[in-house]
């Protein structure tokens, strides 16, 4: 599965030439286990995250701050930090626990959108430290695909 993710993300860079965006709405998803309704707002090379969404018993809300620029005229790169606050079931890194998660992470990614339609799609990856439930620190990754609005 994750190596169609990837896939789909490196064909997405390659159909069509690069356009920048103010602000976009889609959905994030990927390890460990989290679906988010998420919206991306960019200021000149900041840019904001925030989702709400979850996984099997549990609501999951996190919010990113990006420093994102041009790599070449298709992709854009990004990299900056982010937290999550989770309620209900914390399956987290294999570890099942119920109650309040919080977390932090690191992130670097890219971006793509295109041209001719207003389709933005990332992938990311980068550690994460939960501190509740429990102390874990574990590896993970996102893939986004949202509908450019401005």
């Amino acid at each position: 599965m994750k190596k169609f993710f990837l896939a789909f993300a490196c064909l997405c860079t390659f159909l069509a030439s690069a356009q920048r965006y103010t602000s976009s709405l889609g959905l994030r998803g990927g390890s460990p286990g989290v679906i988010y309704l998420n919206a991306k707002y960019r200021i000149n090379h900041q840019a904001y995250e925030l989702g709400l969404g979850g996984n099997t018993g549990a609501l999951w809300i996190h919010g990113n701050a990006y420093y994102q620029n041009e790599l070449n005229e298709l992709l854009d790169y990004y990299y900056g930090f982010g937290a999550n606050l989770g309620l209900g079931n914390m399956n987290q890194f294999e570890t099942n626990l119920n109650g309040l998660g919080i977390g932090a992470s690191a992130v670097v990614g890219i971006e793509h959108t295109l041209e001719d339609f207003p389709l933005n799609v990332s992938l990311d990856l980068g550690p994460s430290l939960y501190v509740l439930p429990r102390l874990q620190l574990g590896f993970a990754w996102a893939l986004s695909i949202r509908y450019v609005l401005h």
